[in-house]
């Protein structure tokens, strides 16, 4: 089967060399593969594991004296459904995992950032926009819009052409197919399901 182009989510702790003093962003920085014996990377094929990660070690910048620049980015793969499959079963990820099927020269997009400067922090998060254009796939999102009180029109023009959208209009929709999920599906029903077809349980 011919591959496709699907993203995994990574979150990198960097520390920050140089600084462009000018804009106040880093201008260079280091990878930092160790913190207390653990890597403090996280690789996933799953967006919202990985965006849980990040905010989760967002809160704890402040604590380091070093100054820091932690990142979550997609990177774009080349790969076929079924080592796709494998990838997306797991919890986690190395770099072993996907490295053959990277897309070379394609400049890994960044989704959030958030780095600290002396006594100063700033961050930038658009993580959950990609987040909804990603949960997008498995709803009918015209129930969902107009359940959110949402324009489908708008939100078409966000997802396909990248128009703005309010973070706030993420949130409802999010929260809202979240709301459906959980009315549609339960523990009960999924051990019903795996009890009819026990072939399909994993």
């Amino acid at each position: 089967m011919d591959a496709k182009i699907r993203k995994i989510y990574a979150v990198e702790l960097n520390e920050i060399t140089c600084w462009n003093e000018e804009e106040n962003y880093p201008a260079d920085f280091n990878p930092i593969v160790e913190i207390d014996n653990e890597d403090p990377s996280f690789y996933s094929a799953h967006l919202d594991q990985s965006y849980r990660y990040y905010r989760k070690n967002e809160r704890q910048l402040d604590e380091y004296d070093s100054d820091l620049y932690l990142e979550l980015s997609a990177i774009s793969l080349e790969i076929p459904d079924k080592e796709w499959k494998i990838l997306y079963a797991k919890s986690s990820l190395t770099y072993d995992d996907y490295e053959s099927y990277i897309i070379k020269d394609e400049t890994q997009e960044v989704l959030a950032w958030s780095f600290t400067h002396g006594i100063s922090s700033e961050r930038q998060d658009d993580a959950l926009g990609e987040l909804l254009r990603a949960e997008s796939e498995n709803f009918n999102m015209r129930v969902i819009c107009e359940k959110a009180g949402i324009s489908y029109s708008t939100f078409r023009g966000f997802k396909n052409n990248h128009q703005p959208f309010s973070y706030e209009k993420i949130y409802r929709l999010l929260k809202c197919m979240h709301e459906i999920g959980e009315e549609c599906w339960d523990d009960d029903m999924e051990n019903a399901y795996k009890n009819m077809y026990p072939e399909n349980a994993n």
